[in-house]
Formats: C-alpha cells, sequence, structure tokens
C-alpha cells in the first residue's frame, strides 16, 4: 500500500483511539475519563483528510459497462437495461452522455432503437468519439434469443397476419402488423453509427441500422469515413453514400492500433516490409499507403499510439513495455512491467498500467519510461476500466461489481 494512503492514516489514528479509550476504562473517576476521551476524539479529528486531486469531480451512480470521453470531455456511457421474456433475459443497452455543463441524457432507448419483435439482444463492447466530437461508433454484440422462444414470436406474427388479413381484406398484402419487417442479424459483433445527440446514422443501401461483422470502428478526422476491422479485413465506409472499400488487401495484420485524429493507423503484421519478418508500419487509411516504421523481434498486446501520435507503445513480451519514437524507431525504450494494458499521460513520458486481463479489475499503476518509477494511482485500489481523457487534465474508471463512473482530476 502507498506509503501516503489515507486508509492507512484512518487505521492508525483509530488504533491510537481505541488505546486511550481501554486505559480510560482503567482510570478510576469520571474527570480522567473524559479527559481522555477527549483527547481520543481529537487525535481522530486530526486524521489527514484526503487532497482535492483525490475526491472525484463527478460521480455516475450507473453500471456502466462501457465509456468513452470525448475531445469536448463530454462522457458516453452504456448502462445494461434487462427485460424478461418467457423466463429469459434479454439485455440491451442504453446510451447516455454526460456533458460538463450540460447534465446526463439517455440518448438512445434500447427498445427504441430496436424495436419488438425480433428478440433480439444487443451488448455494448465498446464506443469510440470521432476527432471533433459530433459522432460515435458503438460496438456492439447481437445476442438473439433461443429458436424455441424465436418460434413463439414467429407463431403470434403468424396469428397477426391472419386477423389483419380477416379485418381488412384490402390490405393483404401487408403482413407486417405492428411488427418490425427487417431483422438485424442473428448475433455477431457490428457496429451501430449515431450523432452526438443519439441520432442513428443510416447508410445508404443497407438493410438494417447496423454495419455487420463489424468491430473496432473508429471515425477519421475527415468526419466522412468511418474504418473497422472485418475479421483480419480493414473496411472503410462512407455512410454519406455507402461507398465501402477494403484496404490494404493481401495484408494480415496481428494488430492494429488507430490514429484517427491524422486519418492512419499503426499495425504490425508478418512480411509487410522488403526485409520480412515481423514489423511496425504505419498505414494512410486515406490513401491506402504503407510506410515501415521498425522491425520488431517480438510483439505479444496493447498496441498503442501515444496523444501526439510520434509514439507508439505495445508489450513486446509478457514483461516489456517497448516505446518507439517515430522519428528515432532504431533507438526504442523498454520498461519491464506485468503483462496488462496502458494508456498514455499527455506528457507522454509515463503510462497509466492496469495488470492482468483488460476484462479484469485491478490497480493501476504511473509507469515512467524514462526512469523506470512505479506510483500507485488512486491509492492503489482495484478498477475494473479507465481511460485518461484526450486533453490529459482527468481519468476516468469503473469500480468492480456495479460499475460506478468516477472522473478524478490529473495533476
Amino acid at each position: 500500500m502507498s506509503g501516503n494512503d489515507p486508509r492507512g492514516h484512518t487505521r492508525g489514528a483509530a488504533a491510537w483511539s481505541a488505546r486511550l479509550l481501554t486505559a480510560a476504562r482503567g482510570v478510576r473517576g469520571l474527570r480522567n475519563s473524559a479527559i481522555l476521551a477527549a483527547t481520543a476524539v481529537l487525535i481522530l479529528l486530526w486524521i489527514p483528510v484526503a487532497g482535492a486531486q483525490d475526491l472525484p469531480k463527478l460521480v455516475i451512480d450507473q453500471d456502466c459497462s462501457a465509456f468513452a470521453i470525448s475531445p469536448r470531455n463530454d462522457i458516453v456511457f452504456s448502462v445494461p437495461h434487462l427485460k424478461f421474456i418467457k423466463k429469459y433475459i434479454l439485455q440491451r443497452d442504453d446510451i447516455y452522455i454526460a456533458r460538463p455543463k450540460g447534465g446526463i441524457n439517455r440518448i438512445v432507448d434500447a427498445d427504441k432503437f430496436i424495436p419488438f419483435p425480433p428478440v433480439e439482444g444487443f451488448i455494448v463492447r465498446s464506443i469510440s468519439w470521432s476527432p471533433d466530437g459530433k459522432r460515435i461508433a458503438i460496438n456492439m454484440t447481437l445476442r438473439p434469443l433461443p429458436a424455441r422462444l424465436e418460434e413463439q414470436i414467429e407463431e403470434k406474427k403468424s396469428k397477426h397476419k391472419v386477423k389483419k388479413q380477416r379485418d381488412d381484406q384490402d390490405d393483404e398484402d401487408d403482413d407486417s402488423g405492428d411488427f418490425q419487417t427487417v431483422k438485424p442479424p442473428q448475433g455477431g459483433n457490428v457496429v451501430a453509427l449515431f450523432d452526438a445527440d443519439g441520432r442513428p446514422i443510416q447508410v445508404p443501401g443497407a438493410k438494417t441500422q447496423f454495419l455487420d461483422h463489424a468491430e473496432n470502428a473508429a471515425w477519421l478526422d475527415d468526419d466522412q469515413a468511418v474504418v473497422y476491422l472485418s475479421g483480419a479485413q480493414i473496411v472503410r465506409l462512407r455512410p454519406a453514400d455507402g461507398t465501402t472499400t477494403k484496404l490494404f488487401e493481401g495484408h494480415e495484420f496481428q494488430a492494429v492500433a488507430w490514429d484517427p485524429a491524422r486519418s492512419r493507423a499503426f499495425a504490425v503484421g508478418e512480411d509487410l516490409t522488403v526485409h520480412a519478418g515481423l514489423a511496425l508500419v504505419e498505414l494512410d487509411l486515406l490513401h491506402e499507403t504503407i510506410a515501415p516504421i521498425a522491425t520488431l523481434p517480438s510483439y505479444q498486446s496493447s498496441l498503442t499510439v501515444s496523444p501526439s501520435g510520434t509514439k507508439v507503445g505495445f508489450f513486446a513480451d509478457g514483461d516489456t513495455i517497448e516505446v518507439i519514437d517515430i522519428g528515432n524507431a532504431s533507438r526504442p525504450l523498454r520498461v519491464h512491467a506485468g503483462l496488462g494494458f496502458f494508456q498514455w499521460d499527455s506528457s507522454e513520458d509515463r503510462v497509466l498500467l492496469k495488470r492482468g486481463p483488460q476484462d479484469q479489475s485491478n490497480d493501476l499503476v504511473w509507469v515512467g519510461l524514462h526512469d523506470d518509477s512505479f506510483v500507485p494511482a488512486l491509492h492503489d485500489l482495484e478498477f475494473h476500466a479507465f481511460q485518461v481523457a484526450p486533453d490529459g487534465k482527468s481519468l476516468a474508471v469503473t469500480e468492480p461489481g456495479k460499475r460506478i463512473l468516477k472522473i478524478y482530476p490529473l495533476e
């Protein structure tokens, strides 16, 4: 535990108070007991309180399953919405936005987004903002209910159709009734696009409001194109006209990290350069060009781009964070740290690391890239997820269990 952890001070002061009160019981006379008890109270009042940087500036008391902070410091987050249907539990996530001066508003009502039927659930896996903070890409996993329940719904729909035909012979071509005619894809990863007010961005020619077989989507800097992964393929989409382009066909990437503010990405893959072997390359997502950065002896996970776009970091193995400066790729920095997931500080001199699998809770540690320092963040408490704000002035975390979202200022 950190030496300045207020929990340690509290326990120490409380222990001294307990000793004094115990001593008071052994002293004859009410007067002496009162004096010692008053002394104990003074010691408790002396306990140091947390500094301003240790207190959250915003608490969202919801079960936030995913969240993202925009360049404008708006926070979009999802909250699981459970519905019970014939002994089955259907999860559909509502989407909210918290604005610094505009309060909290629900921008996507799950049941209005996908009306019943079809009986389709969806879970938000991650969210990303466009560079201008005006659009959102939501990565979801669709979860259909068992086929038996779908059959019951279809039977109900069929009966409804017959009733409509009997009630109105002139409308016998209408076989939809009050039901949605276009069903979303049955299961799998999809992407939904919205503006910052929650209005769906419909792609011309698309049969549903989803980009099928898509994940890890990001808006590019021109605000006219979205890129995402479809299996091992990078795809670029123009939502305005529905134009879809498969990028870098013939290349397979082991990892891809978007740099949307500059309409590019960095990738790790085999045989991407004339030198062959494992390599780090820069991908121009608008002009579809590949520029080699460095050959890599090894790569493990967590490929990330620094806020300035001048550095790329990753775990080279299970114990080493490697940082490559694009302008000086021949001299990478290496820091020993436990395998996990990390994000950059705005200074780019340190990263914030959560050890272990990304979907498991653990403590956060600031890792110095130049001095190999390890400084616990937020008093060694464990958190489920975290994000350093794009401006570097705040840190968002969710707690284990009910994932209450808290925003802390960063010095």
